[in-house]
């Protein structure tokens, strides 16, 4: 019972739990992003380590040692397989220990049940108990100790939904959490600009936003683990041209709006929205004003712009004596003037300022 068990449980979780991990791991063994197959790498990853459970549970048989110490010892392989790309080696001697932990209570539990092997109507409920803790161990260890966090999770599988054939799956992932990073907001920039009706002005800022708030966090790093999640030259072609060598972020958007524009491809193109967004993120609102008139001409003049960027529009000229640009909607100045009643009600300066 504890075998099938413990097969249902390593299953269950290398199936919903990991497979953005086991996905990883397939990308870094072939060199480059390769699609999970959820069921076949669970059942491969379950089978394996039954198969390793049954061996050494043989050999300790053998050698005269408790045999439930190849539980732990599958555990472990289960855990720091899974864990051993994202976590540090400090990391790893500690599940280690935890494993050699897990191994001693597994074994003090499995002598009361050997105490107790004979089933009675007295004995029944006890055994259950040690049984039920045993099981209890074994799965907390697994699922707390790997080491990956929600944050990778996220970016795992923002890129694996982006790069297979439903790409709007990514909209759900981490949807509900606070947790964000420079690589995660990016690739969710990436999907907006790619995959939403009215482009990434429309819902570039209803994401959490990485501390710091520059053009560079709408890039895509470049280093090897992005590349194997979602390359940088997939940005590249969408925004039509490479970044030079030493230049800066808002320069390269600012040049690949212009040339996009300059090739006739129409003004409000993705990368024009990349770099109206850029100057957003980098408070730049005086440029930012000059510029969308020139990349949305007529839906300035009509009122239609994307959402943040009409909200952009009616605070820059809420906040400036003499604004050169004048929009229209009476909903964002509703808005605007419930946040500016808001904030006055709040005599902290920072919670203001941050509003």
């Amino acid at each position: 019972m504890k075998r099938l068990l413990f097969t249902i449980y390593l299953l269950l979780y290398f199936r919903f739990a990991q497979y953005d991990v086991s996905g990883y791991w397939l990308s870094l063994v072939a060199g480059h992003f390769v699609e999970p197959w959820p069921w076949t790498m669970a059942l491969v990853a379950t089978g394996v380590l039954l198969l390793v459970l049954c061996l050494t549970e043989k050999l300790l048989a053998h050698w005269h040692k408790p045999v439930i110490v190849a539980y732990a010892i599958v555990a472990w392989l289960a855990t720091a397989g899974v864990g051993m790309a994202f976590t540090t080696v400090w990391h790893q001697l500690l599940l280690a220990a935890g494993g050699l932990v897990l191994a001693w209570l597994l074994m003090i539990t499995d002598k009361h049940l050997r105490h107790r092997s004979r089933i009675t109507p007295q004995t029944f409920g006890v055994n259950f108990q040690f049984f039920a803790v045993q099981m209890l161990l074994l799965c907390l260890y697994v699922g707390v100790g790997n080491g990956v966090s929600d944050l990778q999770h996220y970016e795992l599988r923002t890129a694996q939904a982006l790069q297979s054939k439903h790409p709007k799956r990514a909209y759900k992932v981490g949807d509900k959490s606070y947790a964000t990073s420079h690589r995660l907001f990016a690739m969710r920039c990436y999907l907006m600009a790619t995959t939403h009706k009215k482009g990434l002005g429309d819902e570039v800022f209803s994401q959490m936003v990485p501390a710091g708030g520059a053009a560079s966090l709408l890039l895509l790093p470049t280093d090897k683990y992005q590349q194997l999640l979602l390359p940088a030259s997939k940005l590249e072609r969408l925004l039509g041209s490479r970044r030079h060598a030493n230049e800066g972020a808002l320069a390269y958007l600012h040049r690949c709006a212009w040339l996009s524009a300059f090739m006739g491809d129409g003004k409000h193109t993705a990368a024009a929205d990349y770099y109206l967004c850029a100057l957003l993120l980098e408070r730049k609102l005086d440029l930012f004003a000059k510029e969308i008139v020139y990349y949305y001409p007529t839906e300035v003049a009509q009122s239609k712009l994307p959402r943040y960027f009409a909200q952009a529009l009616i605070l820059y000229q809420r906040t400036r004596t003499q604004p050169k640009v004048f929009y229209t909607d009476s909903n964002i100045e509703a808005n605007y003037r419930d946040y500016t009643d808001m904030a006055d009600s709040i005599p902290d300066r920072t919670v203001r300022t941050n509003m």
